[in-house]
């Protein structure tokens, strides 16, 4: 029951009692003359929700509140929040000065980057990079011809006749200078001519020799190097349409490896330097100034964790037994009267609390809902709907008088048509804190009423 509520009730049975118990009443079913309506307060019977639930105070509490420090010794560049901010997780709350953790960050991306652009080149050749292997194989192969065809049969064949002649010439003038020696003397100016002539044909035999050993050689070094640069061309074609190795597939692998675990030491070093929300919650205390110098564990910021936010309440012992875990619940903030704010039961404390001889039952509420305008230490009265029935006749409660001699009984005034009341006997089902379940003796639509001056005043009783 709510404590407002109760505290009003005490007061209206303190006023009331005498009369109740003094005043004339009328017996059951028995007929009253006709009153005036001005002296009754009317209600007409109709259908609704009756709740059965139990009231308790208490105040708004945090999940949980977390003191925040930085991993990282440095000076404050940036404070991003204020006390009071609601803050989502993962927001920034604090930047440590981190230049030099920022750049080389950047770096290690970029090295990321180029590693991965290697790989990608490697595993799909540039068509340009075909065309111009190709060419290369074509301009070597025709360097080779080239080479290989420019001295030709005829050549060598006119070269050896040239030599040949330039032997049998010397072969004659040889003979012809033997001939002249052996009939005039060897010192004989006809020998010496002779002599001289021999000796020219001799060097032009030489120079025809060299020249046909020149045509036979000079083409071979010259097209052998011609035809290896070919083959190596051809090679490098063939390397580039196979693709990359393996080898050189493993070795571009372990660069981008070695790339992204640097990333990921820079990227460390500069999270480090930056404070986030590890949770939604409401910044509580800012301790740093921007430009002061702060240490790994020491607090620069306490983030309180309202989501959910919840409350403990007292239940007395007669009540708790109403209490269910997992049981709706509603709450009403001092704060903000007007808003109903929807719970649920957490769980309800084996152990009382004995206070001035009451023992009272802890019970956990968390509320169903975040909203900012809640903040933690606000007073709470929490509802807890112990049982409900919906669709049932509904009946005030200070229309009731009980029958404290049968459970369940209890009298209404029914208004007749000829505007007198008619005590009437009710059958109570669920009974809640305003209204009562009729499950006999009414009908929906039935006028009921109370007097609001003289002696027939009735009213609810609670045991």
């Amino acid at each position: 029951m709510s404590i407002r509520r109760a505290l009003i009730l005490l007061t209206v049975l303190t006023i009331l009692l005498p009369i109740i118990v003094f005043g004339s009443q009328q017996a059951p079913g028995t007929e009253a003359s006709a009153v005036s309506l001005d002296d009754l307060q009317l209600y007409r019977v109709e259908r609704g929700t009756v709740e059965l639930s139990v009231s308790a105070l208490g105040s708004i509490e945090a999940d949980a509140v977390a003191n925040l420090s930085v991993q990282t010794a440095g000076r404050v560049a940036e404070v991003y929040v204020q006390n009071g901010d609601y803050v989502l997780a993962g927001d920034t709350l604090l930047a440590l000065d981190n230049t030099p953790q920022r750049l080389n960050y950047e770096q290690a991306l970029l090295a990321v980057q180029r590693a991965e652009l290697e790989m990608q080149d490697l595993m799909e050749p540039d068509e340009s990079q075909i065309r111009m292997a190709q060419a290369s194989v074509d301009s070597a192969y025709g360097a080779y011809i080239s080479i290989a065809n420019a001295v030709s049969e005829d050549d060598l064949r006119a070269a050896q006749l040239s030599y040949e002649q330039a032997q049998s010439a010397a072969e004659e003038l040889r003979i012809e200078r033997d001939r002249i020696g052996g009939q005039f003397g060897g010192d004989s100016i006809e020998y010496t001519s002779a002599d001289a002539r021999y000796g020219e044909a001799t060097f032009n035999t030489e120079v025809a020799r060299l020249q046909l050993e020149s045509l036979r050689t000079q083409t071979a070094p010259q097209a052998g190097a011609a035809y290896q640069r070919y083959l190596q061309a051809q090679r490098e074609l063939e390397r580039i349409q196979a693709g990359p190795t393996q080898i050189e597939l493993d070795s571009a692998t372990a660069s981008i490896q070695r790339a992204q675990s640097q990333l990921e030491d820079a990227e460390t070093a500069y999270d480090r330097t930056i404070l986030q929300a590890p949770f939604d919650g409401i910044v509580a205390a800012i301790m740093p100034e921007i430009g002061s110098l702060v240490a790994p564990g020491v607090t620069v910021m306490t983030l309180t964790d309202v989501d959910p936010l919840s409350l403990t309440v007292l239940v007395d012992e007669i009540d708790v037994g109403l209490v269910a875990e997992g049981g709706m619940a509603q709450v009403v903030l001092d704060a903000l009267p007007d808003v109903t704010f929807p719970a649920t039961v957490i769980q309800i404390g084996d152990f009382g609390v004995d206070t001035a001889g009451i023992v009272n039952y802890p019970v956990d509420i968390s509320l169903d809902v975040t909203d900012p305008r809640v903040r933690v230490g606000m007073t709470a009265e929490a509802t807890i709907i112990a049982d409900a029935q919906a669709d049932v006749l509904l009946v005030p409660n200070q229309f009731l008088r009980i029958d404290r001699d049968q459970e369940g009984i209890a009298y209404v005034e029914v208004l007749q048509e000829d505007n007198t009341l008619q005590e009437v006997m009710v059958s109570l089902g669920l009974q809640g804190q305003e209204y009562s379940e009729i499950t006999d003796g009414l009908v929906e639509g039935d006028l009921i009423a109370i007097e609001v001056r003289g002696s027939g005043l009735s009213t609810f009783l609670e045991d």
